[in-house]
């Protein structure tokens, strides 16, 4: 009897039910953004939903970029275009679903790199396969609840590169690895230095090991050009924006911003087996080249932060439970190798079960990583909440397309991109001087305020054929930065009714009641928010006074 399709049904299984499934309280639709635990999901989501309401990514959706409507679409967009592809085919929400690309990516990594390690032994394979449970521990969880999204997405294509390098001999090899380094190129931009560092790498163990051909160049040769047609548009952009916006700098980091993340310290006793396959890998280095290099490359990598590449070295090991499990696996086999032929795999699937089990956080061991059971306290909600998410929605929906809102203080507010679901060009008030005017006893017109926006390559926009400007560094004196705003000026003001901080709120309503009596009306409002619309724009909408 075959049971390796039946053990791969059962990890892949494992997986969704560990990782999404458990997550999302195991329910695959939700009324609002479920499980959102910081800024950059969002980020993630509204651009999916503004590259959908558009039906392109020409530019970017104007409340991304503070307001500006020629900027061009920049972000690398697989992961959206995923997204937005699975929503509609399968009818759950765009937040959702795009969500769930990132998890299937994740998976997709795993059973990828089994392929890999299979090529070279299928005992193996088997042995390492429940590691990737250690992509839902609490030092790689992270890159879901906070964001990474299209990092793990750019990973997957990476480790596809991996595969096809594998592959190389077979008839249009070529095309695949140009394929795969093209969709690299589009998710997450920079992995594509780790993929092209890599094919010279596996190049240069093909020449010294005699076993360079020029069919072997030819397809090097033809991927270089088809990943080049594939993300020519989207390089372009990169080099004339994020590169001039965060050009590399030398920056040695020993710490992610507070962010967890794997430590190799951090497998505890599995550093043991994964030693041993580590050393059992360099003694058989021609047959076991790809899955041993794949683990060795992707370990500096995750290191190359102590060696000028910053924090941006620390993504890597989100999925080191992928890249490494080359090195357990096989390090198991090398000691069940040892038993009496009719008992290895008996012992091979002994083993495979207490590592599922311990793997999985059934039973807690010392030194033994587990799954993060983010869960167990209860569903994890995350940021947004049904109030909030109505609010947006009114505002999205009920409000002229170049109105802008300005935000009072919220609790979640400083998770700004969340803001962006109002699909309005906005601004918020800073949180430090709106508690400095609360303890002066005053109101005012003006508050110290920031227009949330993403920074990270500069707001390009074309000034001429293939040439890109960058309203970042251009328009100093109109851009808007940190500064005072008058309220106003705006269109809708926003005020949250509750908070954790109850005299924050008051304070909110305090402001709200001035402008009523001003003539602001009503616009909408629940439980926790009220927004009203301004109707003296321009004009004297609050009485300045203490209070």
């Amino acid at each position: 009897m075959n049971i390796e399709k039946p053990y791969l049904a059962l990890i892949f299984a494992l997986l969704l039910f560990l990782g999404v499934g458990s997550l999302w309280d195991h329910r695959l639709q939700h009324d609002f953004p479920y499980a959102y635990l910081a800024s950059d999901t969002f980020q993630q989501q509204t651009r999916a939903q503004g590259i959908a309401d558009a039906g392109s990514y020409a530019h970017e959706p104007p409340y991304i970029v503070k307001g500006y409507t020629d900027v061009i679409g920049y972000y690398p967009p697989v992961l959206h275009h995923l997204g937005i592809l699975l929503g509609n085919a399968s009818g759950i929400p765009l937040y959702d679903a795009v969500y769930f690309v990132v998890f299937l990516a994740a998976l997709a990594a795993a059973f990828v790199m089994y392929a890999i390690i299979r090529s070279v032994s299928r005992e193996a394979a088997l042995l390492a396969l429940p590691m990737s449970i250690l992509l839902f521990s609490d030092k790689s969880y992270i890159g879901f609840l906070w964001g990474h999204w299209a990092s793990i997405v750019g990973q997957m294509f990476l480790i596809c590169v991996f595969w096809a390098l594998l592959r190389h001999e077979l008839e249009g090899s070529g095309i695949m690895l140009g394929l795969f380094m093209g969709a690299l190129a589009l998710s997450h931009t920079s992995k594509l230095l780790y993929g092209v560092v890599f094919v010279a790498l596996y190049g240069a163990y093909l020449l010294v090991t005699a076993q360079f051909t020029k069919k072997f160049l030819m397809g090097v040769a033809l991927a270089a050009v088809l990943a080049g047609i594939i993300s020519a548009y989207n390089l372009l952009i990169f080099v004339q924006s994020f590169q001039v916006i965060n050009p590399y700098t030398f920056t040695i980091s020993t710490d992610w911003g507070g962010t967890p993340i794997f430590y190799l310290t951090d497998f505890g006793i599995l550093l043991l087996f994964m030693a041993i396959g580590v050393v059992a890998g360099i003694t058989l280095f021609r047959k076991m080249a790809v899955p041993l290099m794949v683990g060795i490359f992707m370990l500096l990598v995750g290191y190359a932060n102590y060696i000028g590449f910053g924090i941006r070295a620390f993504q890597p090991r989100l999925l080191w439970p992928v890249y490494l499990m080359f090195f357990f696996g096989f390090g198991l086999w090398a000691l069940i190798r040892y038993a009496p032929e009719k008992f290895r795999l008996p012992s091979l699937f002994g083993v495979v079960g207490v590592f599922l089990v311990l793997f999985s956080g059934m039973f807690a061991i010392p030194g033994v990583p587990a799954y993060y059971g983010i869960s167990e306290q209860g569903p994890v909600q995350g940021l947004m909440d049904s109030w909030h998410w109505e609010a947006f929605q009114w505002l999205s929906k009920n409000t002229p397309a170049d109105a802008k809102v300005y935000f009072f203080y919220g609790d979640v507010y400083d998770q700004d991109a969340l803001l962006r679901n109002a699909k309005r060009t906005h601004v918020q008030v800073i949180p430090e001087d709106f508690v400095a005017r609360l303890q002066n006893r005053s109101i005012t017109r003006t508050y110290q305020s920031d227009t949330p926006a993403d920074h990270g390559a500069g707001m390009p926009y074309w000034k001429s054929f293939g040439k890109i400007g960058l309203h970042q560094r251009e328009d100093i004196n109109g851009f808007m930065w940190q500064r005072e705003y008058d309220v106003c000026d705006f269109d809708y003001v926003v005020f949250d009714k509750a908070s954790r901080q109850q005299a924050l709120a008051q304070y909110n309503l305090l402001i709200a009641q001035d402008m009523a009596g001003k003539g602001a009306s009503l616009a909408f409002q629940n439980d926790v928010v009220l927004v009203l619309k301004n109707n003296a724009k321009g004009g004297d909408c609050i009485e300045e006074r203490t209070f």
